[in-house]
């Protein structure tokens, strides 16, 4: 019985590392960023997609001149595969030219070449294609094959970035199955091009939209990678909409890493990387950040995240410390698939006050949460011990859910109008706790402290 049981145990673990293989962590990092290679802890990506090259008149690729063998060499030291991203959404008008010539029938062997002596020289493993809308013409196919088929000869990778739900008219049966892989760019449901409409630009029901387009576009599940943005779009400035890192957010106020909304500024918090992960590890084939750049490089880092979700409690890479000289924060596990958010204060006001009061980080979180808090809703008391009472004062049900400051869902129930619910918390222990409540689009949450 004791064998039995040893070997079961021994049986279940190889198949949950077996798994967790399989799930790819894909991160794309321009050039531009180099800078920050000694804060990114590479051993956590399974790929790296260098971010952009483009091509001369002629064809010769170029990344904006920077040397990138030195770059790909350390990651392979880690184990990492890197690929250099083709092309790129923002584009200098000389490129934009370049492209559609040299990807027709005339041009295209010879560019490939080109292509080809750059992944060479650079020794990289592959090629990321993110050619985007006008310039997906009607000889992208075409292109597509003849370099995927030039690729492996040479045993290299090739995939793509596509958007989360929309399939290009130029993209043929052939060619769609011809990538390894596809990045899912499930993001940018809002942005700058809806200044009047703020909104999530990157909810959890993206990523369910996303797998299930592709899918129906006959593509396997392995093949789809999940794309989670490191980065919010800010409608608080009337007219404009900004970019902000997540990295800037959490620097803010660390309570925001754990909510996907500050007043009119929409981006991922963990608890929902954390879900978006969980949904990639079952019905997909892994996730995509862009862009490492703008991740947070330490204990909120997404990036760390994604990789505690998928390989589970206690789990980093070998001589992995991060970049302040402490040990990694406990992984993140049990997610539940909701976003709470937080609601009131502009996230420029909030970040002003947080600046200039100098506050702790216990009282920005405590007394943040009671600003910010705006459904009619008592959660009592706080500070709490052994119980929390929790009053639902609106005309309407609300979902409640109460977790831990790293993400771990505690309680999760539905409260009927004008009605009261206790929760037992005489086992917690002390500490920061996040309590959301949520009704259709409108949703909040509360730092509570356990003493």
């Amino acid at each position: 019985m004791a064998l039995r049981t040893t070997l079961l145990c021994f049986y279940l673990l190889l198949t949950t590392f077996l798994a967790a293989q399989q799930t790819r962590v894909v991160g794309y990092l321009p050039y531009q960023r180099f800078y920050l290679l000694e804060d990114i802890p590479l051993k956590k990506l399974t790929h790296l997609c260098i971010a952009f090259a483009n091509p001369d008149e002629k064809g010769y690729l170029s990344a904006g001149g920077a040397d990138l063998r030195a770059i790909v060499r350390r990651a392979h030291q880690d184990s990492v595969k890197v690929l250099i991203s083709l092309a790129g959404g923002a584009m200098k008008p000389e490129w934009k030219e370049a492209w559609p010539r040299l990807i027709s029938p005339w041009n295209r062997t010879a560019f490939i070449e080109k292509i080809l002596l750059f992944v060479e020289i650079n020794e990289l493993d592959g090629v990321d294609v993110d050619l985007e809308w006008k310039l997906v013409n009607q000889h992208y196919s075409g292109f597509i094959l003849e370099l995927r088929d030039a690729l492996s000869a040479r045993g290299k990778l090739m995939t793509a970035a596509l958007p989360g739900t929309t399939r290009y008219k130029n993209l043929n049966e052939k060619a769609m199955q011809a990538f390894d892989f596809i990045n899912l760019m499930a993001y940018d449901l809002t942005g700058p091009w809806t200044i009047g409409r703020p909104g999530p630009h990157s909810p959890y029901t993206m990523a369910i939209s996303s797998l299930h387009y592709w899918k129906n576009q006959g593509l396997a599940a392995d093949k789809l990678v999940l794309g989670i943005p490191l980065y919010g779009w800010d409608f608080s400035e009337s007219g404009t909409v900004a970019s902000v890192p997540y990295g800037t957010i959490v620097a803010s106020n660390p309570a925001y890493a754990h909510v996907d909304q500050v007043g009119k500024l929409y981006y991922n918090g963990i608890v929902t990387a954390i879900a978006k992960t969980e949904l990639a590890k079952e019905q997909a084939g892994g996730v995509m950040l862009w862009e490492l750049g703008k991740d947070a490089y330490n204990e909120y880092s997404i990036l760390s995240t994604v990789y505690h979700t998928i390989y589970g409690p206690g789990s980093e890479p070998p001589g992995e410390i991060l970049a302040d000289g402490k040990e990694p924060a406990s992984p993140i596990v049990d997610p539940q698939p909701v976003t709470p958010a937080v609601t009131g204060l502009p996230f420029s006001e909030g970040l002003h006050k947080l600046a200039s009061a100098g506050f702790h980080q216990e009282q920005a979180l405590n007394d943040m949460g009671a600003e910010i808090f705006s459904l009619e809703i008592d959660v009592l008391p706080n500070p709490f011990q052994d119980s929390l009472k929790i009053t639902n004062n609106e005309k309407r049900p609300l979902q409640l859910v109460l977790t831990d400051i790293k993400g771990r869902s505690l309680y999760e129930t539905t409260l009927r109008p004008n009605s009261s619910i206790s929760w037992e918390t005489a086992s917690f222990p002390p500490g920061h706790y996040i309590f959301s409540a949520m009704h259709g689009d409108k949703q909040a949450s509360k730092r509570l402290i356990k003493m």
